[in-house]
């Protein structure tokens, strides 16, 4: 990620588990779930946080 990159979150599946990517003033930062919903309401929080939408466009 570099700096000027634009604020992002985003939910993966991998790993048996469930990762958050957060994007934020270009600096990466990067979660680890068991399952989906919990992933799903961090990642949620954080776009509202960030003032990003509520799902990013695919």
């Amino acid at each position: 990620m570099v700096v000027g990159e634009p604020n992002d979150v985003r939910v993966k599946r991998a790993h048996g588990g469930w990762v958050v990517h957060v994007v934020e003033d270009g600096k990466l930062t990067v979660l680890r779930f068991s399952t989906q919903s919990p992933a799903e309401n961090f990642a949620d929080g954080q776009r509202a946080r960030l003032g990003l939408a509520s799902k990013p466009p695919i």
